[in-house]
């Protein structure tokens, strides 16, 4: 599965020398932390999707951050991207949240990453 691959791309880049780094998905770590979401409300969701996109984009940019010092190639794997929240809330919430931290769909999607691999359920 996701895991697999994403632990073969790694194994592969680091056997030719390569710095790999690998993102911890966001939203697994905020919902271990005893969130349900079957127990918030509408505008709970909401603010939940919102800070989970800030948090995500915080965590990443650290890891992109320390790649840019190392002496070598370095990779870094991103277990979800930030379009991934767009996936759990209707299309007028994603823009409302969009529209609030100043951030554009189509410079998130297009370059915010150098490469996605979409990864399909069997």
């Amino acid at each position: 599965g996701k895991t697999t691959a994403q632990n073969r791309l790694a194994t592969f880049f680091e056997s030719l020398g390569w710095r790999v780094f690998r993102v911890p998905e966001t939203a697994t770590i905020l919902l271990n932390g005893g969130i349900s979401f079957a127990l918030l409300t509408d505008e709970q969701r909401l603010e939940f999707q919102e800070n989970l996109l800030k948090t995500m984009f915080q965590i990443e940019d650290t890891y992109f951050s320390l790649a840019t010092t190392q002496n070598r190639n370095c990779l870094v794997i991103c277990d979800r991207g930030a379009m991934d929240c767009s996936a759990y809330l209707p299309k007028q919430d994603w823009e409302k949240i969009l529209e609030k931290n100043n951030l554009n769909e189509v410079d998130i999607r297009d370059n915010r990453y150098s490469q996605v691999i979409h990864l399909v359920t069997a």
